[in-house]
């Protein structure tokens, strides 16, 4: 139950995200980013931000999340229409706004559903690290062999 709001939040943005982009700029159908959304947001969420953010840090998760959201937005593209090479742009621009988007995300994410994770844990307390220091008879290897000798 605690996946459900942020696959509803990330479903209805990305939604709108990609019904703006991909239905002005390539002529997409309702039904084909209602199906790209619906596969968007269900690898992206158990891929990226479910084993790769608890495992990384932000800036690692983002970038993964843009190339996640390209390869998946422009194969959708490509399969369910027929253009050639018009595709990538508008697929380009959506994964970026939806890469934007996941940023604020993953704040949301970390501070909610995910509680214990090591950066929302407070920073360790410094301690008092008693050292010591090892002195000994020889200043360098060198003085030690030619004693030897």
């Amino acid at each position: 139950m605690k996946h459900f709001m942020p696959l509803l939040i990330k479903f209805i943005v990305s939604f709108l995200i990609l019904s703006f982009f991909l239905n002005q700029f390539a002529e997409i159908s309702f039904l084909d980013i209602l199906l790209t959304t619906v596969l968007l947001i269900t690898f992206s969420y158990f891929v990226v931000d479910d084993m790769v953010l608890p495992r990384t840090n932000y800036t690692f998760a983002a970038v993964f999340d843009f190339v996640f959201n390209f390869a998946v937005i422009a194969f959708m593209v490509y399969i369910l229409t027929n253009l050639s090479g018009g595709f990538l742009l508008p697929s380009a621009i959506a994964a970026f706004t939806i890469t934007v988007f996941e940023v604020f995300f993953h704040l949301y994410l970390v501070k909610s559903v995910f509680p214990d994770h090591p950066r929302k844990k407070s920073k360790r307390e410094a301690q008092r690290m008693e050292l010591q220091t090892e002195f000994s008879e020889e200043l360098s290897v060198h003085e030690k062999k030619k004693r030897e000798d």
